[in-house]
């Protein structure tokens, strides 16, 4: 589906959403967006975290198909901001220092980007010094 037109992809997005949109179970939710997104094919730079404004809106992302951590997890967070789930709240991006994204939801109850086989729960691991925390308001916009 990745290596196909950004059709398909657009359309497996779709799919993907309206799974999640009344899914009872939060976790399989959240897994589901978690593990759809890590099977998108990987460069090394293509955002940059101080130029939010020039982030491509969800369907550009799609379209172009190209993800470093960062489109990654804006992938997911516009995944996640679409589904207007009440059980979903203070979904950010956070750079933490190794140079690396994660998307912290409900408050850090899950991490997604974090490990590519899971999504986990902060207070389960040694906290990460955040460098950078970019809250859904900035770029939610976007979603048109």
């Amino acid at each position: 589906m990745w290596q196909g037109h950004s059709e398909k992809r657009l359309i497996a997005w779709a799919d993907l959403r309206s799974s999640c949109k009344d899914n009872p179970n939060l976790e399989q939710v959240i897994t589901s967006i978690h593990d759809w997104w890590q099977q998108a094919p990987m460069v090394l730079r293509y955002l940059h975290c101080d130029l939010v404004d020039d982030w491509p809106d969800p369907w550009d992302l799609i379209a172009e198909n190209t993800y470093c951590s960062l489109a990654k997890c804006l992938g997911m967070c516009y995944t996640i901001c679409m589904l207007g789930r009440q059980d979903i709240d203070d979904v950010c991006i956070l750079e933490i220092d190794n140079n690396d994204y994660i998307v912290r939801l409900n408050k850090g109850l899950y991490i997604l980007n974090w490990n590519v086989d899971k999504v986990v729960n902060i207070k389960l691991l040694d906290r990460p010094k955040i460098t950078r925390n970019i809250d859904s308001a900035v770029f939610a916009h976007k979603i048109r």
